[in-house]
């Protein structure tokens, strides 16, 4: 019955799978009898502590803390139960006993180095969190519970990474730490081990590959970049399509922008920008006579200044040869 008993306990967070108590190798004999020679050695032991008894009180209780469990022997065989916290009364001449730490446990998993099933060799640092549920199967079911979770941790982070590509370790690492720790949970939970958590602290790849990877990732950035240049460039085009179709319809837009080109160069740099001057503009002050002549007075308000300027400059010239 207890090598099919199901515990109502889940293996990790989250996981729905039950708990199962593991087979037990050693079935301990708390229920048998004692023979003849036990209960004469227990008699004489509580005979010594009567015959001390103000002594005895010293030696005969013990303090637990809360986060501690203790496992009896009686002459070797296990008590019924685990004793604590608080303080727990035996019998100092043929009763011992062990302590079980409850508490969280961590772990460093030495760095494992492997080769991931598309043959490219990492190293992998992880951390392991446990702690004991079960006191008494970690004290008789194994000799050294810590060390042994511990290893059975390393073989399970191996058999896991090896069967995993890089692409999937580097992309779902949550996913396979859960995976780990399940497994390891599992191995353990027969010596009273519960796994809380397999966490992985870090991929270690060779220093060509890495440069390798950054190439690629480089290469493909310059492809993105490429591509959208692209495509701002069709953008580009099909905008200006749809603005030479606007311009097309009137013949003033297009000399409009070209004043607005103009003026935004004139803004952004300190430039001079000879411009040629349309004919054109003097059409509203042309007045033409009979014989299609253009009249000088209509020209009079555009001359003017000049031969202002051109009179200033001779009257300059002649005060200087008059001073010489």
């Amino acid at each position: 019955m207890g090598d099919k008993k199901i515990d109502s306990e889940t293996n990790l967070e989250g996981s729905a799978e039950p708990r199962r108590t593991g087979r037990k190798y050693i079935q301990p004999n708390e229920h048998r009898k004692n023979t003849t020679f036990e209960k004469i050695a227990i008699l004489l032991s509580w005979f010594v502590v009567l015959l001390i008894f103000p002594l005895s009180i010293f030696f005969c209780f013990t303090t637990i803390p809360e986060f501690k469990r203790a496992i009896f022997f009686r002459l070797g065989r296990v008590r019924k139960g685990a004793a604590g916290p608080g303080l727990v009364w035996y019998l100092p001449c043929i009763d011992s006993y062990a302590l079980v730490d409850l508490r969280t446990r961590v772990e460093v998993i030495p760095t494992q180095e492997m080769i991931t099933r598309d043959s490219v060799t990492i190293s992998v640092d992880a951390v392991l969190f446990y702690y004991i549920t079960g006191s008494l199967h970690a004290t008789i079911q194994i000799s050294n519970v810590h060390e042994s979770t511990l290893f059975i941790a390393q073989t399970t982070l191996r058999n896991v990474v090896g069967g995993k590509t890089l692409h999937e370790l580097l992309t779902s690492r949550e996913s396979l730490s859960h995976e780990i720790g399940i497994a390891v949970d599992r191995a353990t939970e027969k010596w009273g081990v519960r796994i809380e958590r397999v966490a992985l602290k870090d991929i270690n790849l060779p220093e060509i590959l890495h440069r390798t990877m950054a190439a690629e990732a480089e290469a493909m950035r310059e492809a993105r970049a490429k591509i959208i240049s692209a495509e701002g460039e069709v953008l580009a085009s099909q905008a200006l399509k749809e603005a030479s179709d606007v311009m097309a319809k009137n013949k003033i837009t297009l000399q409009l922008r070209h004043l607005q080109i103009l003026t935004s160069i004139a803004h952004e740099r300190m430039v001079t920008i000879y411009y040629p001057f349309p004919l054109e503009i003097l059409t509203p002050f042309e007045t033409r006579k009979k014989g299609g002549c253009v009249s000088t007075d209509s020209l009079m308000p555009i001359l003017k200044p000049r031969t202002e300027i051109k009179s200033a400059m001779a009257a300059t010239a002649s005060n200087q040869t008059d001073e010489e």
